[in-house]
């Protein structure tokens, strides 16, 4: 698989600017709300309008539905149950978080660790988010780190249940969970008649039953995020984006960002952002972090045996890595692309 580099501005998805290329139906509707702790867009195209407003507002309730269980902010969550029988006792799951831990720990395993659900440790660590943060010192990394690794999880299919079986352990289903609940979002819209639509949730976009060209999205510089330089079309499936500009903290004229090397225990410090393309939101989105943590050089190895992913790196030098699709498929501004 060849990758290609471009010296030019630093690239990202973007949540906006999203224009139909495609013939239009007889009606659209456009609807926003803030849930998972981001902006959720729904796009919805049909006959009636009736019919997309009811279809978008169950869209809206699938996702809330996810974050009730998925989130590891509230306390009541499913996810939370989990974490706060950490050392103590296996907690029963339904069929849907059983097959978000698995899905989870296969990508940790494909990644090498660089997608690794058992994160949560060094979030607490890192203090993303927090009014005056600072980095840990490096013994509080060294020890929160022996909480993480995904092999750790006990998952018993028979008996329905999740145990974490050290003290301290936690889950964070933060790098699968917005990409899950657009596809969840996408197919509560279809099993409600709209014909063609579009989920974004907070930028793991999830695309279903577009023609003709497309829907062109974005691409636009994330450190000067009003400037959009390109764009790609997506017909359906999937796009999800991990970058280190949307959360994150400078201390000492040095960047931290919310994304965390599950190997080191320390924040990715590579590349501005990743952006990957795959058949579902769920893979999109957790890829886009294992890539992220991969950086270009062995992210792009890997990919050579993974035909189901399209990869786009951005690195904060300017440089430009990319699988085929996403090179042969943006449409550029004044950039031109130089293969590698």
């Amino acid at each position: 698989m060849k990758y290609f580099r471009i010296p030019i501005f630093l690239l990202s998805l973007s949540l906006a600017g999203l224009l139909s290329a495609c013939p239009q139906p007889d009606r659209e509707i456009k609807r926003v709300q803030f849930l998972m702790g981001t902006q959720v867009e729904i796009i919805a195209r049909g006959a009636d309008d009736k019919q997309l407003e009811q279809a978008a507002s169950k869209g809206f309730g699938e996702i809330e539905r996810l974050d009730f269980k998925l989130s590891k902010y509230r306390p009541d969550s499913m996810l939370s149950r989990i974490n706060r029988q950490a050392g103590i006792s296996p907690v029963k799951v339904d069929d849907e978080m059983m097959m978000l831990l698995e899905k989870s720990l296969q990508v940790c395993r494909e990644s090498q660790g660089a997608f690794d659900p058992t994160i949560l440790p060094m979030l607490s660590v890192w203090k993303i988010g927090d009014a005056n943060p600072s980095p840990p010192g490096d013994a509080e990394v060294k020890e929160k780190l022996k909480l993480v690794g995904c092999g750790k999880i006990v998952l018993d299919q028979d008996h329905q249940t999740v145990f974490l079986p050290e003290p301290g352990m936690g889950i964070d289903l933060g790098g699968i969970a917005k990409g899950y609940a657009a596809d969840r979002a996408a197919g509560v819209l279809k099993e409600n008649g709209v014909k063609s639509g579009l989920v974004n949730a907070g930028g793991d976009l999830t695309v279903f039953g577009v023609t003709g060209k497309g829907i062109a999205i974005g691409i636009q510089h994330p450190r000067y995020r009003e400037k959009i330089i390109g764009k790609v079309y997506l017909k359906r499936g999937a796009i999800a984006t991990s970058g280190d500009y949307e959360r994150f903290y400078i201390f000492n004229g040095v960047r931290y960002s919310h994304i965390i090397d599950p190997r080191t225990g320390y924040p990715v410090q590579r590349e501005a952002s990743v952006s990957v393309k795959a058949d579902t939101g769920l893979i999109a989105d957790a890829w886009a972090t294992a890539l992220f943590v991969l950086g270009r050089e062995a992210g792009l190895k890997l990919l050579q045996s993974r035909p189901d992913l399209e990869a786009l790196f951005l690195e904060p030098s300017g440089d430009f890595g990319a699988t085929e699709w996403f090179y042969e498929n943006m449409t550029w501004g004044q950039a031109a692309p130089r293969e590698d």
